[in-house]
């Protein structure tokens, strides 16, 4: 196996997420307050849609693609992480559009889909839970279902999360404060039940979980990150912003959605 190879990409503004599409040259993408299109091979950039928000404060974060590949729902943040001024959106390609699900977040975060597209699990981080909605993509609308997972009791914030087959996810922790290790967890959603945790030694601020089937089993890729940490913490977390990787038990993982163009 030859080494990795690391290609990096100028993007026109901050990026809060990126897709893969049906165009291997094209992702989809939404920087600062628009969704566009973004060429891998000559850089060029197409906005698709702008946010209906002009607020100085609020950028595009986390995002998922909704089964069957013609819509995404995305969230935004306060970057100040101080108010609920952030929404969830949904962007369809049919007609480029973007609409306001829900109002009154403060950092929209990791989604999960299931029954097709038709459940949302959400998490809005200071708020330490994650909402199950029902999305009805054809009427523009999501409802309420409650709460999925409720994680208050913990000292760290849910960031990042990924499905993990069976009705479980895997949430990604970001820890302000010191601790040797950061964590991911993977839980049951509904009960609560933790199945299994991945610890991040030196970095204790985990952001996002990726499964990925590879020819020794599946693995769990893990994001951290190091922006804004103080310099006498980052002094004492040696491997803040690093990638990492570890084994899991799963047997399998579901095929990943792609924007379909």
């Amino acid at each position: 196996m030859g080494s990795p190879i690391h290609t990096r990409h100028p993007m026109p503004a901050r990026p809060g997420f990126v897709f893969p599409t049906s165009n291997p040259n094209l992702v989809l993408a939404g920087c600062d307050k628009v969704v566009g299109l973004f060429d891998l091979t000559t850089a060029d950039w197409t906005p698709l849609a702008a946010l209906p928000d002009t607020h100085p404060r609020t950028i595009i974060n986390d995002g998922e693609i909704v089964p069957g590949g013609r819509a995404i729902v995305f969230g935004t943040k306060d970057v100040q992480f101080a108010d609920p001024i952030a929404h969830l959106y949904l962007f369809t390609l049919d007609d480029n559009q973007i609409t306001v699900l829900a109002d009154g977040q403060t950092c929209s975060n990791g989604k999960v889909f299931a029954a097709g597209g038709r459940t949302l699990y959400d998490i809005d981080t200071p708020r330490k839970v994650v909402t199950k909605y029902r999305l009805d993509v054809a009427n523009r609308t999501i409802a309420a279902e409650g709460i999925a997972l409720d994680l208050q009791h913990r000292d760290d914030f849910p960031d990042g999360m990924c499905d993990a087959g069976d009705g479980t996810v895997v949430i990604a922790f970001y820890n302000p404060r010191f601790a040797y290790a950061g964590r991911a967890v993977r839980y049951r959603l509904g009960t609560g039940e933790v199945l299994h945790e991945w610890h991040t030694p030196g970095s204790p601020r985990v952001t996002c979980p990726l499964l990925i089937q590879r020819p020794d089993g599946v693995k769990l890729i893990l994001t951290t990150a190091d922006e804004g940490m103080p310099a006498e913490l980052r002094a004492k977390c040696a491997n803040a912003g690093c990638l990492f990787i570890a084994d899991t038990d799963l047997t399998g993982v579901s095929a990943a959605e792609v924007v379909v163009l």
